[in-house]
């Protein structure tokens, strides 16, 4: 299947070049210049022809609006904001970045009010099948360059994903990597004597004990950034993917035994693993009312020794911590369990230009220079660790951070493919924009146990497991589609999922 021979091409192609040794900050503004008149005011059918007439003067002063969350290359942003305006004096860029929870609800209002931005990202959790029929982006196609579609990974181009038809909406971000992987702070550790780095649950927790008695109230064992709920999803599915349960990737579904797997015997280790760190003091007491940025940065401070985020970290500790002395280790796995996995990342769609966009030519010119070579985005971000570009040239070219390397190695070697409904039913994407979201999610029980609102974690899990339950049974029907689609009965969790076990089930 594509999703894994992304990890296995790329670490080979980018490997044979380079040997291997050994996500919100505060809104941020280009420098302004005169606005104009009708950003954001065009009309509401998106025609191409309107909009394109208004920008026959190529002098004419505009502001380009973008708005994202991709704190992790916010520098390399920044800079390449500098040359775009430079290059373009008669282009304003307004880029204003939030963080993942901060942008969804931000978005919705701004759709609602006809005042979207220019260019902007689709929240998680939604499809691009809904976003387009809701009138959100318009294609690119042809306001882009066939050179410039040549240049992109043909993985990096999907079905819903990227493209509806033939009409192309969305450009993915990076390619795929999980994002669940833990960081450690090698001088803490040492401080707290702690002399190998923990695999198992016990070896973790032990860890992180000594970690928080030698911190005396100013280092824990683990921190992260509780107050996003999407983070932690990740968290709670990848320590019980590791622990050896069939669990979907974030924001997919999949039943194991015709039920939703909330309530399963991994799941429940994984969360009991996280109370056992609670319960022993080990986790930043701050923990559950700040960002995966602030963790990030409260991490490179050394007030943690473990900290569970993604690539997107290596970037920043580099820009405003080189010394910081770390590295990168895979989830940790209950005692005795061996030849595990986690859900391998899936490409998902990013940013597109809206669809009543006054400026859509300038919008996809700078979407054009944002992933070249020569504006030097892309090239900066894999230098510097931000994520793998999907410009395989740039990543073979670029490629250099130590660290960064670990990360990729580490994320190949232990992540696998997990089936997902979309590539076995035509319907699944009706079904997902259909089906509503349970409460408490699976990440606000993680927050619970983190807060310690909640004692009785297993409770909670059942009650999730039930109520998702019907409420897929629901959405299925609403759709036409057959329930027994949400099961992959032939799954084996020590193997990626394949396009020969999707045929099987036909």
């Amino acid at each position: 299947m594509r999703k894994k021979q992304l990890g296995a091409l790329l670490l080979a192609g980018i490997m044979a070049v380079l040997p291997l040794s050994g996500c919100g900050a505060m809104p941020s503004t280009g420098n302004r210049t005169e606005e104009s008149a009708d950003a954001g005011n065009t009309d509401t059918s998106g025609d191409k022809e309107g909009a394109e007439g208004k920008q026959e003067d190529s002098n004419e002063k505009i502001t380009l609006r973008i708005v994202d969350w991709s704190d992790g290359s916010a520098q390399q942003r920044e800079k390449f904001h500098e040359k775009y305006m430079e290059e373009h004096p008669n282009i304003t860029i307004e880029y204003t970045m939030l963080t993942v929870d901060q942008f969804k609800n931000t978005i919705v209002t701004m759709i609602k009010s006809g005042d979207g931005p220019d260019i902007f990202p689709i929240p998680g959790g939604m499809t691009l099948k809904t976003a387009v029929e809701e009138g959100w982006y318009q294609p690119i196609n042809s306001f882009v360059t066939e050179d410039f579609a040549g240049q992109f990974d043909p993985r990096s181009f999907e079905e819903g994903v990227t493209h509806i038809g033939d009409e192309w909406y969305t450009i993915t971000e990076q390619m795929p990597v999980i994002q669940c992987l833990f960081f450690y702070n090698k001088d803490v550790l040492e401080q707290a004597g702690v002399t190998e780095i923990p695999a198992t649950y016990s070896e973790f927790r032990e860890a992180c004990k000594k970690i928080t008695e030698n911190g005396n109230g100013s280092v824990y064992g683990l921190i992260d950034g509780g107050k996003q709920v999407n983070r932690m999803d990740v968290l709670a599915r990848s320590l019980a993917a590791a622990a050896g349960g069939k669990v979907a990737a974030i924001t997919k579904v999949l039943t194991v035994d015709g039920r939703a797997p909330y309530d399963t015997e991994e799941m429940k280790q994984a969360m009991g693993f996280l109370k056992s760190l609670v319960d022993d003091g080990s986790i930043h007491p701050d923990t559950v009312n700040i960002s995966a940025p602030e963790a990030r940065e409260m991490f490179a401070q050394g007030q943690a020794g473990f900290l569970c985020q993604g690539m997107w970290c290596i970037s920043p500790w580099g820009e405003g911590y080189p010394d910081l002395n770390y590295g990168v280790m895979a989830v940790p796995v209950p005692d005795g369990v061996t030849d595990t996995y986690v859900q391998g990342g899936e490409l998902s769609p990013w940013i597109g230009v809206y669809k009543q966009s006054a400026h859509p030519k300038e919008a996809a010119e700078y979407l054009m220079a944002l992933f070249s070579e020569e504006y030097g985005y892309q090239s900066s971000c894999v230098a510097d660790g931000a994520y793998i570009s999907v410009i395989p040239a740039i990543n073979e070219k670029y490629m250099s951070n130590e660290i960064m390397k670990e990360y990729y190695r580490i994320a190949t070697e232990t992540s696998k493919i997990v089936p997902t409904i979309i590539s076995r039913d035509e319907k699944a994407n009706d079904f997902y924009v259909e089906v509503k979201d349970i409460q408490p999610s699976l990440g606000a029980i993680v927050q619970g146990i983190f807060s310690q609102s909640i004692t009785d974690f297993d409770g909670q899990l059942k009650t999730l497991a039930d109520s998702s339950t019907e409420e897929w049974k629901r959405a299925c029907e609403a759709v036409g589609m057959d329930y027994s689609s949400l099961e992959f009965p032939n799954w084996d969790t020590k193997k990626d999922y394949t396009d020969q076990d999707y045929e099987e089930l036909k």
